[in-house]
């Protein structure tokens, strides 16, 4: 599993132990065993410190300084730092530990693709409490008056604020900027959604595939070993028995079912974007494959179970499990029809509240 994670995330296991707190040990299980994995980047152009800071798991974070220190002045693609990271996504107290632990000049007063500073982002996101300690480093350690691309320093990008304030047509850009951040914003979640999905259709298409493909090569009650009394070596003992019927169901309902978790696979290392309706369909199909392995169980069930022993009381059992079986699909179809439904109804609604957000809330941040 945690190599399927890896085709789609394109993540080390270090990445994902760096996201977790409490994971601490695996971190310095995977430290020892492969040092050099915390300069690896991820498809978004982050190291495992990246992902360590955006969580905010400080005790990760010391432990990579502590084997490897040099890790700590990679960057993202967009030229962030670990310190960049902290600030954007408010990590105070990771924020703090850093700057203690580290000392690092270049660190704490590098720019990024923007030129701006930790400073420049503690203003322009209005982390006052970072601002403060920031600013307790002094002279010496944080540079107040370094400039980003635009030849902005921080005392600037505080006036530019207050003058945005009042100035309505400065007001109605940043409206727009941020309506695009607020886009941005919910791309980034309806992504990781997405890559959740993904994950968890690749993981249970690959259970039923190699279910199926062992009942396909390895069929119920065995396969002939020997060239006599009118059968062929190899073939399987099911297909010779006067019912045919339930020979026949297993291998259609099995090889349904393979095909269909084959096809899930295959669409899924594809490459083609998988977004909403893709991944319904993607569903579908896997719906398609899990039924088609409930109905080979029963049939080789079924099959397998002695004529003089309980036979009635397997058939009770498998009547009982069809009827759950199709009341809880009758469930999920329901609640699917439920959710199109509520999603066609409220679409004006919540483009009003998107709208509401946009000029009362937004509007007002700088």
């Amino acid at each position: 599993m945690a190599e399927l994670v890896d085709q789609i995330k394109r993540s080390t296991p270090l990445h994902i132990a760096a996201a977790k707190k409490g994971w601490l040990p695996i971190v310095e299980m995977l430290l020892e065993v492969k040092p050099n994995m915390c300069f690896v980047h991820d498809q978004d152009g982050m190291t495992p410190l990246h992902v360590a800071a955006v969580n905010g798991n400080t005790d990760v974070l010391k432990e990579f300084l502590k084997k490897k220190h040099q890790a700590a002045l990679e960057r993202t693609t967009k030229g962030e730092t670990i310190l960049h990271l902290c600030v954007k996504n408010c990590q105070l107290d990771t924020l703090k530990a850093l700057v203690k632990d580290t000392y690092d000049l270049e660190l704490l007063n590098s720019g990024d693709n923007d030129g701006n500073t930790v400073l420049h982002l503690a203003v322009a996101y209005k982390e006052y409490k970072m601002l403060e300690f920031l600013l307790e480093q002094g002279d010496n350690k944080i540079d107040k008056n370094a400039m980003n691309e635009k030849n902005k320093t921080t005392m600037d990008i505080f006036d530019l604020t207050k003058i945005r304030k009042d100035s309505d047509e400065d007001r109605k850009a940043n409206e727009n900027n941020l309506a695009q951040c607020l886009c941005t914003i919910v791309g980034w979640e309806d992504e990781k959604w997405l890559e959740e999905q993904n994950t968890a259709l690749m993981v249970v298409a690959s259970c039923i595939a190699t279910l199926s493909f062992q009942v396909g090569i390895n069929p119920p009650g065995s396969v002939w070993t020997d060239n006599e009394q009118g059968h062929v070596a190899g073939t399987s003992i099911m297909s010779y028995d006067t019912d045919k019927d339930s020979y026949n169901l297993v291998q259609v309902s099995n090889t349904v079912g393979l095909m269909s978790s084959l096809s899930v696979i295959l669409l899924l290392i594809s490459g083609l974007p998988c977004k909403g309706h893709f991944v319904f369909i993607l569903r579908v199909t896997l719906w398609i494959a899990v039924t088609a392995s409930a109905v080979t169980y029963f049939y080789t069930i079924g099959y397998i179970t002695n004529e003089l022993g309980d036979k009635a009381v397997l058939v009770d059992a498998m009547e009982y499990s069809v009827e759950v079986w199709l009341w809880l699909m009758m469930v999920i179809l329901f609640g699917h029809g439920v959710r199109f439904i509520w999603k066609i109804m409220g679409h004006e609604r919540r483009a009003n509240i998107k709208k509401t957000l946009k000029t009362d809330k937004w509007s007002q941040y700088c």
